[in-house]
């Protein structure tokens, strides 16, 4: 039988968990309860009850995501906006709250900026190898879309980590597989529907909405790739029909934008000429307030 393996120092801990550590775990790596007061109250500060960091500066995001996950408990790692956040930080917002995956049986409650999600099988979730202690980024993303304030900012994310390349489709449809108690699971799987056929942006999973809603054909390509004086995109491509739509958002009204993107219509009408292709322009303001108009337009040319 081997000899188990001894308990890290004080000074391991620090430096495996970015100079963050709890009071068990100073005590456990043979800190006096005497010896860690004193640490506390002049080498650190207080993040989360019994969670210091250990330097009197201003913490970073990835020091409270470590208290985080200490304060969570045996078996907690970091998930939802918060993992996005720590893997991309240059494409994503600081989330100001930091949701953290607990076991089932756990009794931890929120308290400032940590708040904890029960999961069940919850060490099946979590990346092998990874510090601090996450979740893999499939059912992170999930966790995200799930636990956002409503079912559009859950597509978002879905969508946008996709766009990223931080996962796949098909990781996140295994994932779902492995959260079956997870809430918008409706709402996810259309989402990775609309996303395996093409939809980063929330134009287009707004455009693919609005469609369902009023019983349209769905197109059978997103991101229309056109070739006329260099590559460009176009939204939604109808072959049969030979339509192909162009969703504008906020951003496309700005002058320079606009210049672009008319150059970018008039591009897929020359390409296509001998095949009279129809193209329809649609702004983020159609989709919301002329649903009824713009439904009768789309019916017109793909129905």
């Amino acid at each position: 039988m081997s000899a188990p393996q001894p308990l890290p120092s004080y000074d391991e801990v620090l430096a495996l968990q970015g100079r963050v550590i709890g009071r068990r775990q100073a005590l456990a790596a043979g800190l006096s309860a005497e010896a860690w007061r004193w640490r506390a109250a002049h080498d650190g500060q207080v993040l989360l009850p019994g969670v210091v960091v250990m330097h009197t500066g201003e913490p970073t995001f990835a020091e409270r995501v470590h208290a985080a996950v200490i304060y969570g408990g045996d078996g907690a790692a970091v998930s939802g906006d918060a993992l996005l956040h720590l893997r991309d930080p240059r494409r994503t917002t600081e989330p100001k709250r930091i949701d953290i995956a607990v076991r089932a049986s756990s009794q931890v409650a929120a308290v400032e900026f940590f708040r904890p999600h029960r999961c069940s099988r919850l060490s099946a979730l979590v990346h092998p190898a990874r510090e601090p202690r996450q979740l893999r980024p499939a059912p992170a993303v999930l966790h995200a879309a799930a636990w956002a304030e409503s079912d559009r900012a859950g597509e978002w994310r879905v969508a946008a980590a996709v766009q990223r390349r931080l996962v796949t489709v098909p990781q996140l449809r295994a994932a779902l597989v492995e959260l079956p108690a997870l809430p918008r699971r409706r709402v996810l799987r259309r989402v990775l529907d609309d996303v395996e056929l093409g939809a980063h942006a929330q134009t287009e999973l707004d455009l693919l909405a609005f469609l369902r809603r009023n019983r349209l054909p769905l197109p059978d390509q997103l991101q229309l790739k056109v070739r006329a004086g260099g590559v460009r995109y176009l939204d939604a491509w109808w072959e049969r029909q030979r339509v192909v739509v162009e969703v504008d958002g906020v951003h496309h009204m700005q002058v320079g934008t606009w210049d672009a993107d008319t150059l970018r219509a008039n591009a897929v009408v020359v390409a296509h000429r001998a095949d009279r292709v129809v193209l329809l322009r649609v702004t983020a303001g159609n989709l919301r307030y002329q649903q009824a108009e713009l439904a009768a337009q789309f019916a017109a040319v793909l129905l």
